[in-house]
């Protein structure tokens, strides 16, 4: 006991100092963010009319999507640069507590940073790649072998070595409905503007021409091909393209995707393709094996891409082939360093976000901040059970209730941190230099794939979105579960114990009550506890429910974005965003009334230099989480992708709605945030 005395002793000068720097921090933090968010405000905007210019006016100012090299503004491109920022200086700095997986990835960034010396061999690496698997027709000329060319082969074989999917891509992954046993899925090929609509909507010639200056730039640069040569090629591509567009289906939910694909044995694939379509050819030549799983194809699509190829000149398809085979291994080499850093990161991301993020999580987390998102979480999910049973939701059964408020209970909330993640076992095979990124990037491929077709042979694993997990929340529907990436628990930023609560609870807190409420929305409402299909809701609730929804697409539908009416879409995230706002500000007085309880003497609602507190800085802070601007060419792909309204809707859209907001801010009935109409469902 003496001896821990003594200590406590010697330490205590220590630990008060460090309590006094948090201290401090704490109240500079919140200064800087109360000026923050100070400066984007346009006070002379009446709150009542237009919040979001009131909360965001001056946003443009100091975010322009016009300057820099940016494209889009807001919260999560923030969080992404501050977060490139964090990685980019980490992986360039030695550390002692560096794991073998971490060394690694950074000689693979190293190499990256070296493309610079390997510019002059670029071009001869990549047409080296293209000849593991034959011509490339628009390299070889009069040289190519057009009777030689079985596209079906090609595309296998490229599978096979590098995993990388072109046209059919065939993939091994859990059931959709029982993910207890895997299954193959025989993929739509993946384009590169993302949706088909913007293959085929009209007023999408700007970026058709957009993409089609890429690819030629990207053939005229990295294979030294011959500028009209490029130029031909580059639009062959991008037409073949549109073409495949045509039979592929958009797809934004899960429940979607159980409509349009079909079940089947390989043996009946075979047989209704025959002569077609050699399903068995591509199956074993993609995996080295004829796996004996069932397969999850989409008909139209085959049908589509079989008459497609039937069609268009051979020479077409495998510079597709190729092209789509090179994109893999491109990074740009600008002018500047630091652009280049920006690059090599970009590019490492869909490869290494997991041990990205578990480097953040390493570096940045604490329990504090941990055991503070949680107790959130908690309250959130707390405060939708007490809604669920009172009164406020009569016109949902009673027995549809009950089962809602036990899924709320049975919903987890997973900080995505990797940190059981085995990166040993999934990186500790990796061959990497710190000065060929192409041989880095072909060992990187050619160990996925690998462990790919390992995977036919083993157990299931959890469905993975992949590198949006590291974005943005996300309710994975199957897992019941709503997921938080470590970008957005980045000090200082959505969330901190230094800020208000009302802050914290209007941003962060917004952000999970919508994913929680999104269990709720037309696709969350086909899922149970457990994350399995099942139709729990009964007929009329759900008719009810279907009314409700309708109201959201009459009002979203009225409003007017750059010279035209928002089009008619599913409602999910209109609905997640409005019941979500409300879930975040109940669960916010619910915390205020228990803390004022507790120690009303500790409370502390308000932000420097702003002149709101507690109530009216929820709403204020919620207006500015959606805060951006976008360029309008890039806003019209958006349209044609993006299932969320542009962000000025996703303030105005749920406050207008909200009574609680026109309360607070004593808007007169009719104004244009308190409308006599309101819709609402959560």
């Amino acid at each position: 006991m003496w001896g821990i005395g003594i200590l406590a002793v010697i330490l205590w000068p220590v630990v008060v100092l460090s309590a006094s720097v948090d201290l401090f921090a704490g109240i500079g933090s919140r200064l800087q963010k109360g000026s923050e968010m100070l400066k984007y405000m346009n006070m002379s905007v009446d709150p009542c009319e237009d919040f979001y210019e009131f909360t965001c006016g001056n946003w443009n100012r100091y975010h322009s999507a016009a300057s820099g090299d940016t494209t889009t503004t807001g919260l999560l491109e923030n969080l992404q640069k501050s977060l490139s920022e964090k990685l980019m200086e980490i992986l360039v700095t030695p550390e002692r507590e560096d794991t073998k997986v971490d060394r690694k990835v950074k000689d693979f960034y190293r190499s990256c940073l070296n493309l610079g010396a390997l510019k002059n061999d670029y071009a001869h690496k990549l047409r080296e790649l293209i000849g593991e698997f034959g011509q490339m027709p628009a390299l070889a000329g009069a040289a190519w072998q057009e009777e030689r060319f079985d596209w079906l082969e090609v595309v296998a074989k490229i599978a096979y070595k590098y995993g990388i999917g072109i046209l059919t891509p065939a993939e091994v992954s859990g059931d959709l409905v029982d993910d207890r046993q895997n299954r193959l899925y025989l993929r739509t090929a993946e384009l590169s503007l993302g949706s088909r609509n913007v293959y085929l909507d009209k007023g999408s010639s700007q970026l058709l021409q957009g993409i089609t200056i890429v690819v030629y730039s990207r053939l005229s640069d990295f294979l030294d091909m011959e500028v009209e040569l490029a130029k031909r090629t580059a639009k062959e591509i991008i037409d073949f393209e549109i073409a495949l567009a045509r039979g592929i289906d958009d797809i934004n939910s899960v429940s979607d995707y159980r409509e349009v694909i079909a079940l089947d044995t390989i043996d009946a694939l075979e047989q209704k393709y025959a002569g077609q379509l050699d399903i068995k050819k591509l199956m074993y030549l993609s995996f080295g094996t004829l796996p004996n799983l069932r397969v999850y194809s989409n008909p139209k699509y085959i049908k589509h891409l079989i008459e497609l190829m039937r069609t268009t000149p051979r020479r077409i398809v495998a510079n597709y082939i190729f092209y789509n085979l090179i994109k893999k291994f491109l990074v740009e080499v600008p002018k500047t360093e630091t652009k280049l850093q920006k690059n090599c990161l970009k590019g490492m991301k869909p490869h290494f976000f997991k041990i990205f993020d578990n480097i953040i999580y390493r570096r940045f987390m604490s329990r504090e901040i941990e055991q503070g998102i949680h107790s959130m979480w908690e309250e959130i999910k707390h405060t939708f059970k007490l809604t669920l049973a009172s009164d406020k939701y009569q016109w949902i059964d009673a027995v549809t209730r009950l089962y809602a408020i036990e899924k709320v209970k049975a919903m987890k909330m997973d900080i995505v941190s990797y940190k059981n993640y085995d990166f040993q076992a999934a990186f500790g095979d990796l061959n990497v230099n710190d000065h060929d990124y192409v041989e880095n990037l072909k060992s990187l491929h050619a160990l996925a794939s690998k462990r790919h077709r390992e995977s036919i042979t083993k157990p299931p694993k959890p469905l993975e979105l992949g590198e949006e997990l590291s974005i943005s929340p996300a309710n994975v529907l199957n897992e019941n579960m709503v997921k938080v990436p470590v970008s957005m628990l980045q000090p200082y930023q959505v969330w901190s114990t230094q800020f208000p609560n009302a802050f914290n609870y209007a941003v962060l807190g917004a952000l999970l009550s919508h994913e929680l409420i999104h269990g709720f929305d037309d696709a969350g409402r086909g899922y149970d506890i457990n994350g399995k299909p099942l139709q729990w809701w009964d007929l009329l609730s759900s008719i009810y429910f279907k009314e409700r929804s309708q109201c959201f697409n009459e009002q979203y539908h009225g409003y007017v974005f750059q010279n035209r009416r928002l089009p008619y879409m599913s409602q999910d995230e209109n609905i997640a965003d409005n019941g979500g706002v409300r879930l975040a500000y109940n669960a916010y007085l619910n915390w205020y009334r228990e803390a004022e309880q507790k120690n009303p003497q500790q409370i502390s609602e308000t932000m420097p230099g702003l002149n709101f507190s507690d109530k009216k800085l929820f709403f204020v802070s919620y207006g500015q989480l959606w805060c951006g601007d976008i360029n309008p060419l890039i806003r019209q792909f958006q349209e044609s992708t993006d299932a969320h309204v542009p962000d000025k809707f996703r303030v105005i859209g749920p406050l207008s709605n909200f009574d609680e907001f026109s309360k607070v801010f004593e808007c007169r009935p009719g104004s244009g945030m308190n409308p006599i109409k309101k819709c609402e469902i959560y």
